[in-house]
């Protein structure tokens, strides 16, 4: 079983603020065979305090922990773009779309969505700051659409793949951009990370009285992911958006519960 903690939940693990401890976790991961999915985004939450000048020395012990564990590695980041290839790969051929793979062979690959891509620099994966102001700006867009009826459901996917498609670089069928998109559309099995992803910022975008929080970059980010693993936890503001995504999504043949998959914690995990 691949099993996707949050930040929250490995640095409560790592620091001893948590009933489970790293022996517990040990264990439990050895007895199932299981895996702890390491990616971008909970690594990135683990050694943020780097940027607030914390010594490196603080946090390697915790990374050396985590590098005892049974483990895999994810380029959650790059799902977006490895799952509108396949899509690109089997609407052009006439076939079905299968789910591409989004693991990685060592951490520095987590964020290359393809072997082979460029190395990205250190100093970009500790200090993000930037892409909470972009969130949040883009949030406060997208809401204020809702509110004026301009966002309908299958026109709002359409638009998201276009920009998606767009700022990962994967060229669409010329002349077919919303053809392409709504084929993605009517099978929520088609680029899974992504539907899931939408129906829950469309969720959180229409809450209009939900305040944003800091955290919520990188909970967002690890919901690409939910296909590809066999559980996972999740703050308590996204988990309920996912909750309600999943239910919508059900309705639609979804090929798994997604709910069936989220848990509160660490330690609900392992009841």
């Amino acid at each position: 079983m691949h099993i996707l903690l949050d930040s929250r939940d490995l640095i409560n693990v790592l620091e001893r603020r948590s009933s489970v401890s790293v022996a517990d976790l040990e264990s439990y991961l050895r007895r199932g065979d299981h895996q702890i999915i390491l990616c971008f985004s909970n690594i990135r939450e683990l050694v943020s305090p780097l940027t607030d000048g914390v010594p490196y020395l603080d946090i390697r012990p915790h990374l050396q922990t985590l590098e005892t564990l049974n483990h895999a590695y994810m380029r959650e980041v790059g799902i977006v773009k490895i799952e509108l290839q396949a899509a690109v790969e089997a609407f052009t051929a006439g076939t079905e779309f299968v789910n591409p793979s989004p693991y990685a062979d060592r951490w520095d690959q987590t964020l290359g969505s393809l072997p082979g891509s460029q190395r990205v620099q250190t100093d970009y994966m500790v200090n993000l700051s930037l892409d909470n102001l972009v969130y949040f700006t883009y949030l406060a867009n997208q809401r204020a659409l809702l509110r004026a009826g301009k966002l309908p459901p299958r026109q709002h996917f359409i638009t998201s793949v276009k920009k998606h498609a767009a700022s990962n670089r994967v060229p669409l069928p010329e002349g077919q951009e919303d053809e392409i998109a709504l084929w993605v559309y009517r099978d929520p099995n088609r680029c899974p990370g992504l539907r899931l992803n939408h129906e829950i910022f469309r969720s959180l975008t229409g809450n209009y009285e939900d305040i944003p929080e800091a955290s919520d970059f990188t909970d967002l980010a690890l919901t690409f992911a939910l296909p590809y693993v066999d559980a996972a936890t999740l703050d308590r503001r996204i988990r309920d958006y996912c909750q309600r995504a999943s239910r919508k999504l059900s309705k639609l043949d979804v090929a798994h519960n997604y709910r069936e998959r989220i848990y509160d914690d660490l330690a609900d995990l392992l009841r």
